[in-house]
Order: C-alpha cells, then structure tokens, then sequence
C-alpha cells in the first residue's frame, strides 16, 4: 500500500467502465458520478483525456486510434493517449551554429490526461486530472 506524502490529500477515483468494454480501435465517451472523459486501450494499458478535443472543443466520442495516437473524428488534429500531447507540440528545430532548440508552442498542444487505475470492479478513473509538467531535455 503506498501512502501520500504529508500535507497532500489522496485522490478520488470513480468507476466507468469494465475493462472489456472500452475499444482498442477507438476511444469512446464514459461518464460517471460528474465525470466525463474520453476512454482507450493500447495494449494491455487503459487511458483517459478530456472528453473534449483541444484544438476545437469538439466531442471525441468515436476517435479513431491508431497506436498510441487518438484523431479527433471532426478536426483531425492528433493527441497522444498517453501523454495528451499534440505530436507537432513535441517538433523542435535545431539551430546548426547556436546548438539551440526551438519548440513549436501550439495552445492546442495539449490534452488533459487523467491517471486510471484496474480494479477487479472494472477501470477506475481519476477525479482530477494530472498536472502537466513541461520537460526539455
């Protein structure tokens, strides 16, 4: 059992679906108890994003998933279901003579992502969503 570190408080999870029935090809729309997101397995892996698309706040239900990569079925703007991130978000040029990257900054680069976990009552899915944290390396 893990615990929380002092001063923060744990995080609620709700139940949406069965594993079984959340598709591999598609991502659909699960909402329960005030929530609502947008729901896909890769693999073994379950994930969760915004029920939203970033880019035009268009419904997702029925995205095409191809790999790892939801395409919104209205603006065709591509996320990762992952990690929520457009791919043209994560494009850098590099300068030759400077060595300096520069990354494209798109506001719609980004979707929400919700952490999920498996339970024997089926997948289970955070209240809040995850804090983003930008990371150059």
């Amino acid at each position: 059992m893990s615990r929380a570190n002092p001063g923060t408080k744990p995080m609620d999870f709700v139940l949406l679906a069965r594993v079984e029935e959340i598709p591999t090809l598609a991502a659909r729309r699960y909402e329960a108890g005030g929530l609502a997101v947008l729901l896909t397995r890769v693999g073994e892996a379950v994930y969760a994003l915004q029920p939203t698309c970033p880019h035009s706040r268009c419904d997702w239900d029925g995205a095409r998933v191809d790999g790892e990569i939801i395409t919104c079925p209205r603006c065709r703007f591509r996320y990762s279901a992952r990690t929520g991130l457009n791919p043209l978000t994560t494009a850098c040029h590099v300068n030759q003579s400077t060595a300096e990257c520069h990354y494209r900054n798109f506001p719609e680069g980004r979707a929400d992502v919700y952490d999920v976990r498996i339970t024997e009552g089926g997948v289970e899915v955070s209240t809040k969503p995850r804090p983003f944290k930008k990371v150059v390396v």
